[in-house]
């Protein structure tokens, strides 16, 4: 049996969709590290205030998919909350 190499470097990409004229909100697809498989979306949860991952039924996910989509909402959140107080501060 022979080695398919080294695992990827980035195990999943994240594609921003274009922000139709009522949102208010990003959201964005995942798919895999070779951008053939969606994965799931990213979007706004109103109910608490923060970016989630809807991953799509029958994905398998390893700890460092978990990770990197923990890191990525962290960011996503922290900038939506940065444009909220600066509209307040406005």
């Amino acid at each position: 049996m022979g080695s398919y190499g080294p695992p990827p470097k980035q195990f999943l990409h994240f594609y921003k969709y274009n922000r139709m004229p009522n949102q208010k909100t990003d959201r964005w697809q995942v798919t895999s590290h070779d951008k053939k498989v969606v994965l799931g979306i990213i979007r706004f949860y109103p109910q608490w205030r923060c970016y989630v991952s809807e991953p799509k039924a029958g994905t398998v996910w390893s700890w460092e998919c978990h990770k990197a989509i923990s890191e990525f909402i962290n960011e996503q959140t922290q900038l939506w909350r940065e444009s909220i107080r600066a509209r307040k501060n406005k």
